[in-house]
């Protein structure tokens, strides 16, 4: 739901020559409170953290948990995971 608020204006003045009582509020439309309100679908969003792997060999890949050790699909070497535990975007 999305608020956004405005100004509103009810499109009724005096005529001219005729007084107004400036003690009371003018009369508004019912439902006329100066707020607009939408409603719209809300969705879901997933997040998920990527590691990026690079073995000695010089071949990289992504892990989306970050391992203690893995096995290089590239030299088939076993390694330990070490550096930075930071996620990439």
């Amino acid at each position: 739901m999305v608020m956004k608020e405005r100004a509103t204006y009810s499109g009724k003045s005096p005529q001219i020559g005729q007084r107004v009582d400036l003690s009371e509020e003018p009369p508004r439309p019912a439902g006329d409170s100066g707020i607009e309100v939408h409603e719209e679908q809300c969705g879901m969003v997933t997040a998920q953290r990527v590691y990026k792997m690079r073995c000695e060999c010089g071949r990289s890949w992504f892990e989306l948990e970050l391992p203690k050790g893995v096995r290089c699909p590239a030299c088939q070497k076993f390694g330990l995971v070490s550096g930075s535990t930071e996620s990439i975007l």
